[in-house]
């Protein structure tokens, strides 16, 4: 995949419930315009936050691995 010229503003960290309780949810990072996940987590979440807390950081990772701005 080519992200070197896409804007940090084109990317989205989504929460969804993909499991059974106690932990059922991910994060998953998608990109506008398209319906299928640039990564997701691979780990599961007891609540929202944790999760989104988890995404937020992968996708600052992502940016500085492909050194979008």
């Amino acid at each position: 995949m080519h992200f070197e010229q896409d804007k940090q503003t084109d990317f989205s960290v989504v929460i969804k419930s993909r499991g059974k309780p106690p932990n059922p949810w991910r994060w998953e990072i998608y990109r506008a315009g398209h319906s299928r996940a640039v990564t997701q987590s691979t780990e599961l979440f007891s609540t929202v936050s944790a999760a989104k807390k988890a995404g937020d950081r992968a996708l600052a990772e992502l940016f500085e691995k492909h050194l979008i701005s």
